[in-house]
């Protein structure tokens, strides 16, 4: 039965997202394609990736991760910012750009944590907050996301 719940809020959120992700296509011209999108969600997830985290984390050699980065630096969905301490390695942050066009899935994310503040009493959240952050840092060890979420927009 958990399995199932959890089946179920996953596909829920990947549902209401990629309905969201078809609605802009329709309304505007689609700029980024199905891959690009994917490549967008895993920078955002990472916080602000070098190429080479970001490779790793995908499984793609350097050079057709740069190549991929590249196209969304050249759609102004991505900036790579030099880092401070290593000359050599850029980190890669979305722009406004993207926040924008993509803000959809967090938003809808944010409706439903409302509700469950609204449904649920503060204890009730406490033990959701701990037991999801359980799930995230514990029993899922091969995603290792930054704590610190997201990274902001570099315009």
């Amino acid at each position: 039965m958990l399995d199932q719940a959890f089946q179920q809020v996953y596909t829920k959120f990947k549902l209401h997202f990629y309905k969201q992700v078809f609605n802009k296509f329709e309304t505007r011209e689609a700029t980024l394609t199905t891959v690009e999108s994917f490549c967008m969600e895993v920078i955002m997830a990472l916080g602000s990736p070098t190429i080479a985290e970001f490779s790793n984390m995908m499984n793609l050699s350097t050079p057709n991760a740069a190549y991929k980065i590249n196209n969304l630096v050249k759609k102004g969905y991505v900036k790579k910012v030099q880092s401070e301490t290593d000359k050599r390695e850029y980190h890669l942050y979305p722009t406004r750009k993207y926040i924008d066009y993509y803000s959809i899935s967090y938003a809808y994310l944010q409706k439903v944590v409302d509700r469950a503040k609204q449904r649920f009493t503060v204890e009730e959240l406490q033990n959701l907050e701990r037991m999801l952050s359980i799930v995230s840092e514990e029993l899922m060890p091969e995603i290792p996301l930054p704590k610190s979420g997201p990274a902001m927009p570099q315009e």
